[in-house]
């Protein structure tokens, strides 16, 4: 088994072990990211960051890993916490250093139609 290694906006680093997505996982608390081999194959950029307490449950079927295989997902990262503060601790210094493409806010349209511009003076 490998290791990815990121660093948060906080300065502190991560440390992940790489997953092939068919692995069993342990019914254990963790924070798990899809990631894609990075540039030239050097390194993973994450795609998709999130945390759960129970990895082997929420990843049996998760919702977004089908989007994330057609991003170039190859690998489920995995970096295991037991105590609650600790993941949401990681999970939001490694959103804020390292932007995954599928945890961006998406912007939709507005159910009346489309958006009207309107001048003040």
């Amino acid at each position: 088994m490998s290791e990815a290694i990121f660093r948060g906006l906080s300065g502190r680093l991560h440390r992940f072990d790489v997953r092939r997505p068919h692995d069993v996982f342990d019914a254990a608390p963790a924070v798990y990211c899809f990631a894609r081999p990075g540039p030239a194959g050097k390194g993973w950029t994450p795609l998709f960051l999130s945390r759960t307490g129970n990895l082997s449950k929420r990843l049996a079927a998760h919702e977004q890993w089908p989007e994330a295989q057609l991003l170039g997902a190859t690998h489920v990262l995995v970096c295991q916490h037991d105590e609650r503060d600790a993941r949401e601790y990681v999970e939001a210094d490694l959103a804020a250093a390292l932007k995954p493409v599928m945890n961006a806010p998406t912007l939709e349209a507005e159910p009346e139609g489309p958006v009207r511009l309107v001048w003040a003076a």
